[in-house]
């Protein structure tokens, strides 16, 4: 009976955390995703040859420009709830993002009915300016939880908080049965735009008694008879993950100007980066090994392994870290924006020791400082209709990387 829940979550992508906005349900309404943070990829052609630029330094033209030629992201957040509001007039959904530190950080999401606009509310000033700076709509709240353990009735977890209204949020959430394996595996995309990968360690169903009252009305879950073993499993309209990963390719443009590149190809070498809001990015180079280089992200998750070839760079793997969780996207042959090929270069994407939960060939078509990128899936199944476009154009102090 239990079985059932390998469909349960179609989570959207955890806006403050995995810092994208998208949540799909088989047989549930479709949502759009929305802009996330900065990407997490980088690809290494060598650049076009120099001229002076006012208002940022040349690159040297022997020395290959570091650039991302996806938008890509990985998060992994400890737990995660979700409940639909079919009969509400004014939300379709309410979800919480919850983190384990000291103290918890609590991340609740509403999204509006109809423009499907999504206003976040954190107790974190830390996470609100990582959004704020994302371009999130959010808001710093105080949020009450506690959750509720007592004999002989189902684990509640209880959140409260006031919406941008004023009004008064009151969510209680109870689990249909402990979280196993069986509410585990790769969430199916029912539609949006991009690439959601969220994997979930382990998960379970909502329970009878799940509600939020939000103002005056009270929006009770709805069964779940789809998924439901009565009266052995009865589910409702919600679900719980203990776990979960989300990788998103995502569409969207961003630009980055090079501000400080270095002076040579050396252990410690580092490019500077801002972006047109105002964010910077620095890229290290920490280890070589003859024409294989390491190059991480200072203070952030991102470590690539790339080789130096006489035009560049050829990347064979990029690997995300969040919380001691990863997420690596690795290439067969490596991926050279600076040679183009007929050929697909074959991709792999692994999470959390769950290898291969994605796979396809992506193509490289070059003209001029124009690399343009054609992604292919052919698995899982229900991706083999989704192709994404990515078009990087290479200027003398920058780049601009674009995804459909």
């Amino acid at each position: 009976m239990f079985s059932h829940q390998t469909r349960i979550i179609t989570a959207s992508v955890l806006s403050t955390f995995a810092l994208t906005c998208s949540s799909a349900l088989r047989g549930e309404r479709a949502l759009s995703n929305q802009t996330a943070p900065a990407p997490q990829s980088v690809a290494m052609p060598a650049p076009q040859p120099q001229r002076e630029a006012q208002g940022a330094p040349a690159q040297d033209a022997r020395l290959p420009l570091p650039v991302l030629p996806l938008i890509v992201h990985y998060e992994y957040v400890p737990h995660y709830f979700v409940q639909w509001l079919n009969d509400h007039p004014q939300y379709t959904r309410i979800e919480a993002a919850v983190i384990d530190s000291e103290p918890p950080v609590f991340n609740l999401t509403l999204t509006e009915k109809g423009s499907g606009r999504r206003v976040e509310y954190c107790n974190s000033e830390a996470r609100l300016k990582a959004m704020a700076q994302a371009g999130h709509d959010a808001r710093l709240t105080k949020i009450d939880y506690r959750a509720t353990n007592n004999f002989g009735q189902s684990p509640a977890h209880e959140f409260s908080f006031r919406d941008e209204r004023g009004q008064a949020v009151r969510w209680r959430f109870t689990l249909a049965a402990p979280v196993s394996e069986r509410g585990a595996g790769l969430t199916r995309q029912e539609g949006g735009t991009g690439m959601m990968l969220i994997y979930r360690e382990l998960g379970t169903a909502a329970g009878e008694g799940t509600a939020v009252q939000i103002g005056a009305k009270v929006s009770e879950a709805e069964p779940w008879t789809e998924i439901s073993a009565p009266p052995y499993f009865v589910a409702y309209r919600g679900a719980y993950s203990d776990g979960i990963g989300v990788g998103a390719l995502l569409p969207g443009q961003e630009s980055w100007r090079l501000t400080a590149p270095p002076k040579e190809l050396n252990e410690g070498a580092q490019w500077t980066f801002v972006d047109d809001r105002g964010r910077t990015r620095q890229l290290r180079i920490t280890a070589i090994r003859g024409d294989e280089l390491t190059i991480r992200e200072t203070g952030e998750s991102l470590s690539l392994h790339a080789r130096k070839t006489a035009t560049g760079f050829a990347l064979r793997s990029i690997t995300l870290s969040s919380r001691s969780k990863t997420m690596r996207v690795g290439f067969t042959p490596e991926l050279d924006l600076a040679a183009a090929s007929a050929a697909p270069v074959i991709f792999q994407i692994d999470q959390n020791g769950h290898n291969k939960i994605a796979h396809g060939g992506v193509a490289v078509e070059k003209r001029g400082n124009v690399s343009s990128l054609r992604w292919m899936f052919k698995a899982p199944d229900w991706a083999k209709s989704r192709v994404l476009n990515s078009t990087v154009t290479i200027s003398d102090n920058g780049y601009k990387v674009e995804m459909r």
